[in-house]
């Protein structure tokens, strides 16, 4: 009943927790929950490996199965009530996978209270193939595939907050590119303009000639970011190329800008 209780008021205070942390959540963060709980999966059956052993003598194996429910336990608390870095249930997804009708708080729960207390008998009994504590090992032993299978669930559950966060960040790139074509045809229509304003002016456009095509070549390089962009979108190590060689750019802008102020007082 104690540990009954427990679980009770932690889905209390959880789903309290679920309605002041709706927060935006980065792609870091959550690739730092896929770990977690990916290693959830890792402690789950050495856990159970390590209690067998522990049950037909293996007394050192005990001390490797506490430390691995230690971790397993905090790590559990940590993904569902979150810590200082981490948020914890942070969607809706979630929420439901952990407190719908999947239960996998409360499954977890389950098979923490169930590891502790068959660790407990197997070290009160003297022969731990026999007897109460065999009972405790063969349910443990059980649990082991559900309970990998619903971990398995949580990983993916996860993997999926992130496919989530990665298509918005392509539609926010995809939203500035947009923006950025725009202003570039703007850009390219008033040098157009201004040419055409320099031819009339014959000698006396010279300076504003040179002045039109120094803004030619930045919309040039605008277009040039544009198009790294929007590569960026579809191959993330081509973003890095395209970074550096829009750095390049800028450089060669600046260039450009210093030199103009020469140009014009010639």
């Amino acid at each position: 009943m104690l540990n009954r209780n427990t679980r009770i008021d932690a889905s209390g205070a959880m789903n309290e927790q679920i309605t002041t942390q709706r927060r935006e959540v980065s792609g870091q963060t959550i690739g730092e929950l896929i770990n977690l709980s990916g290693r959830q999966r890792m402690l789950s059956q050495r856990i159970v490996l390590h209690v067998l052993l522990a049950s037909h003598g293996d007394r050192a194996a005990l001390a490797v199965v506490r430390d691995c429910l230690a971790t397993f336990a905090s790590t559990h608390r940590v993904l569902v009530h979150g810590d200082e870095r981490l948020p914890g249930v942070f969607s809706e997804g979630l929420q439901q996978l952990y407190y719908g009708t999947r239960k996998a708080d409360e499954r977890v729960q389950r098979f923490i209270a169930l590891t502790d207390e068959t660790l407990a008998r197997v070290e009160a009994d003297d022969d731990a193939d026999d007897g109460v504590a065999r009972e405790y090992v063969d349910a443990l032993v059980a649990q082991a595939t559900p309970l990998l299978e619903l971990l398995q669930e949580i990983t993916l559950a996860y993997q999926n907050e992130m496919r989530g966060i990665e298509a918005a960040t392509q539609r926010r790139q995809s939203a500035i590119a947009e923006q950025l074509s725009s202003i570039s045809m703007q850009a390219n229509i008033v040098a157009l303009n201004a040419r055409i304003s320099a031819a009339r002016a014959g000698s006396y456009g010279r300076e504003f000639a040179v002045i039109t095509q120094v803004l030619a070549d930045i919309i040039k390089e605008m277009d040039a970011l544009i198009y790294s962009v929007v590569d960026g979108n579809a191959d993330e190590p081509a973003s890095r190329r395209d970074a550096s060689h829009g750095t390049s750019q800028l450089s060669s802008r600046s260039r450009v800008n210093t030199r103009s102020p020469q140009r014009i007082c010639t």
